[in-house]
């Protein structure tokens, strides 16, 4: 699966990661962290999403 993903660093200097398509945002102290924890909270998202 291949997602558009979003990353910018805010004004607290967190990097914010957002999966656009499905309105996942996830934060770390860097690029990479952020990046490694959008995977971590799209997997969530879609584990839950199955459920309902």
């Amino acid at each position: 699966m291949q997602f558009e993903v979003e990353v910018h660093e805010n004004e607290l200097g967190e990097w914010v990661a957002t999966a656009v398509q499905y309105n996942v945002t996830a934060t770390g102290r860097t690029e990479q962290e952020a990046l490694a924890r959008i995977m971590d909270a799209l997997a969530l998202h879609f584990k839950t999403a199955t459920r309902q």
